[in-house]
């Protein structure tokens, strides 16, 4: 039985740095939803939960300046994924970051309970640090 099967709601995002404190660059609370299907799909979307309302409901009417502070604060992508027991790899299809189609992201995944942590790897000091995601799960599919 794959446990990541249902969907997920972000509660966590953070971005640990060399100093011990943390980042939270979707702010203190940021929304998301994580799905994964029985069948190998998965889709995730997650925002800042501060996002200011844009001047028009319709997309086609905001500001170029609109359009982009709205994109600084969001992410997303979709694809199938292999479960493999204590990680998890996302095959991207569709991203709003479109270098990223066709690459495959590996997760590393620690599980307990309703709590599902995500990293995208050991932290190398060499790079720039890495976000550390806390999904709640919601339901089953």
């Amino acid at each position: 039985m794959n446990p990541l099967v249902g969907a997920w709601e972000l509660v966590g995002y953070e971005v640990p740095e060399a100093s011990g404190e943390a980042r939270y660059p979707l702010g203190a609370r940021p929304l998301g939803q994580l799905l994964y299907s029985p069948d190998g799909y998965m889709s995730v979307h997650y925002m800042a939960g501060d996002r200011p309302l844009l001047a028009s409901d319709n997309w086609r009417h905001t500001t170029d300046e609109e359009k982009l502070s709205a994109v600084r604060t969001y992410g997303g992508y979709s694809g199938r994924y292999t479960w493999l027991g204590d990680r998890v790899e996302h095959h991207v299809d569709a991203s709003i970051h479109p270098n990223s189609v066709g690459r495959t992201f590996v997760r590393l995944v620690e599980l307990t309970g309703t709590e599902l942590v995500m990293r995208t790897g050991t932290p190398d000091p060499a790079l720039p640090p890495t976000p550390v995601l806390r999904w709640r799960g919601r339901t089953g599919w």
